[in-house]
């Protein structure tokens, strides 16, 4: 989310200072950020799609000898989540790229405004659309994985893994998805003001 500071923090300069020549500037500064989120965005999909394909070629080479066919129907739940992750990560690229640096201020923050108000829809149902199928999987992985250890061990197993997921969900991912809503919320507002400011 830096970059969406100094996308905001440029066109702030481009706006109170020379708007009509400040906007080469802002949109070359605006390009180089879009380019860096698309980035993100591919190179995270593309870890997704090299993950599924990891745990496809273990679920078929890796020999494990499973007996039940849930084992591996949960490896192969994981391999879909990852791609539905990835999906969406790449629809997101896409979204991105539509977005038109040369295009006008009024569009062009109409396009970014377009953009988080997209990602701030996508954040509040993905991540625990996620975080349920992933546990749903792995629960169902650990039903054989699990089947031969001692009691304790699973005891001990059980309550630290539901400790942390349950941690990481709702202390840590909410924290981060309340401060990246906020922020975007904010961001939103202060592009509203500037494309004001163009055309006051």
């Amino acid at each position: 989310m830096q970059e969406f500071d100094e996308l905001k923090d440029l066109w702030q300069q481009g706006s109170a200072d020379q708007p009509s020549s400040a906007i080469p500037d802002v949109s070359k500064a605006s390009g180089q950020t879009k380019k860096k989120l698309q980035n993100e965005q591919l190179k995270g999909a593309i870890c997704l799609v090299l993950t599924a394909c990891f745990i496809a070629g273990l679920a078929i080479w890796g020999g494990f000898g499973f007996e039940h066919w849930y084992t591996y129907g949960a490896m192969a739940l994981v391999c879909v989540i990852c791609l539905l992750q990835a999906s969406s990560m790449f629809y997101t690229h896409l979204k991105i790229k539509r977005i038109d640096e040369t295009a006008n201020p009024k569009q062009h923050l109409s396009q970014w405004e377009t953009y988080y108000s997209y990602r701030k829809k996508l954040l509040k149902w993905n991540g625990p659309l996620y975080f349920v199928l992933l546990n749903l999987a792995l629960g169902i992985y650990f039903i054989e994985v699990m089947a031969m250890a001692s009691a304790t061990f699973m005891l001990v197993f059980g309550v630290v893994y539901t400790g942390w997921m349950i941690f990481a969900y709702f202390f840590l991912g909410k924290r981060v998805l309340e401060r990246e809503q906020n922020r975007i919320e904010q961001i939103i507002g202060e592009l509203k003001t500037i494309e004001m400011q163009f055309y006051k």
